[in-house]
């Protein structure tokens, strides 16, 4: 069929066959959504026509997905937007895995009825993408704040109250009170307006992923500026993130101010002062509250010996054993042990000491000997157990146990190691048992 000839009001397999490939295209092109016509495609024995039915079909089939994402994210602003709650905003961090770099939290706010397609959890979006997204919602919001807490003052509060302080500062920069805050995660930051928590909420929240792709874009740029006064460690690249080469430069370099020295892979490669070693053995010995406080002195009069970041670590470290010390952790121990006990478990031995340290409980379940790490604070304190047991704590659980069963005669026994976090508050306490938390 020649271009100057009409072409018939509805295609059948016969006139179909009578098109170019190219003339099929423009059809399917004019006829939008047309299940029929993708059929008929899909029929014609020429390859290139059927994959332009395919192509078509599962093109309107993408459009379709993403269009009932869109409708999702925006649910639960709809639901405020419909009450004539005009001022929501969404909060969110980035940066709380990092080694080093800020942890960098967004508040956005924006107008009801707003779409940004394309628009979904920072850490699913290519940089282009993100950075596209991020004008967009820049120059589309009602309002925008920026909150960020640098390495040092993470080190000192950790990294969970860190993230919940940035989430606070960026809600203090917004222009605009917000009549409600939705908040990625599980743990309300405390700002002075009303907090909804959604778990995963950059992928079900409209604002909360907004302030997701800012907060992302932000950070990032900060930390692209970092690789110039700080060369060497690839910031620009890796962001701050734990990566092979990151871990490389930091073996290689040591650590700089921007790193975070309480985390786990950052203090395995500081090199460490000697005064710092002495300090935290001595803190890790204390037995009564009298002693912590006279130790807490001899280190205060001899902070001068010691390198950047490890007197913020000391200080943790202090406040965690003056925790465990004012009977947070003998009241955990004991909920702890009563835990186990309610679910079968057998308690062989409370705070069992051995090998220079000491394993918090020893209990059997069946035939599986385990050796229970307890942790104790006040909700909202202390961050996530695991985090708490780093190389260091693993290798002193370790020889603690090697030495319970050398003592005990169960070598060769099957056994493990757990971790249980107590955490207390109003009404009873929180408990979460992590089953086999590490290896030896």
């Amino acid at each position: 069929m020649s271009t100057g000839e009409s072409q018939p009001s509805r295609l059948t397999l016969e006139t179909l066959q009578a098109l170019s490939v190219s003339q099929a295209r423009e059809w399917v092109e004019r006829s939008g959504h047309d299940p029929e016509l993708w059929a008929l495609l899909e029929q014609d024995p020429r390859l290139g026509v059927r994959r332009l039915g395919v192509r078509s079909r599962q093109a309107w089939q993408r459009q379709e997905a993403e269009q009932a994402r869109l409708n999702r994210l925006v649910e639960l602003e709809g639901r405020w937007w419909s009450r004539g709650v005009e001022w929501v905003a969404g909060v969110d961090e980035v940066g709380r895995g990092c080694l080093a770099g800020p942890v960098v939290a967004a508040a956005v706010i924006l107008r009801p009825g707003t779409w940004f397609p394309g628009l979904d959890d920072s850490k699913k979006l290519p940089p282009e993408k993100r950075e596209r997204l991020a004008a967009e919602i820049l120059g589309a919001a009602q309002a925008v704040g920026i909150g960020q807490v640098e390495a040092g003052e993470i080190d000192q509060l950790d990294i969970l109250q860190a993230s919940l302080k940035a989430m606070r500062l960026a809600l203090a920069q917004l222009p605009i009170p917000p009549q409600q805050v939705l908040v990625d995660g599980n743990q309300r930051p405390g700002s002075p307006y009303p907090e909804t928590t959604v778990i995963e909420g950059d992928s079900r929240s409209l604002s909360i992923a907004a302030a997701s792709v800012v907060a992302k874009v932000h950070r990032d740029r900060l930390m692209v500026a970092y690789e110039l006064q700080f060369p060497g460690y690839g910031f620009a690249g890796h962001k701050g993130y734990g990566s092979p080469q990151h871990l490389e430069a930091l073996a290689a370099l040591g650590p700089c101010v921007l790193h975070r020295y309480s985390f786990g892979p950052v203090a395995r490669t500081r090199r460490a002062s000697a005064s710092f070693a002495v300090f935290r053995e001595g803190l890790e010995s204390c037995r009564e509250g009298a002693e912590l406080e006279r130790f807490a002195h001899y280190i205060r009069e001899g902070a001068g010996e010691l390198l950047p970041g490890e007197l913020e670590e000391l200080r943790g470290l202090y406040r965690r054993r003056r925790q465990v010390l004012g009977g947070a952790g003998r009241r955990g121990e004991a909920e702890a042990a009563a835990y186990l006990s309610q679910r079968g478990y057998e308690i062989l031995a409370c705070g069992y000491r051995g090998a220079g340290g000491e394993l918090d409980l020893v209990a059997r379940q069946g035939e599986c000997l385990v050796f229970v790490e307890v942790k104790s604070g006040a909700a909202g304190g202390l961050g996530h157990p695991e985090e708490r047991v780093d190389a260091a704590k693993r290798d002193h659980l370790v020889r603690v146990a090697r030495h319970y069963c050398q003592h005990h005669q169960v070598e060769g026994r099957e056994c493990r190691f757990d971790v249980l976090a107590v955490v207390f508050g109003q009404g009873e306490p929180q408990i979460t048992h992590l089953i086999d938390a590490f290896q030896a």
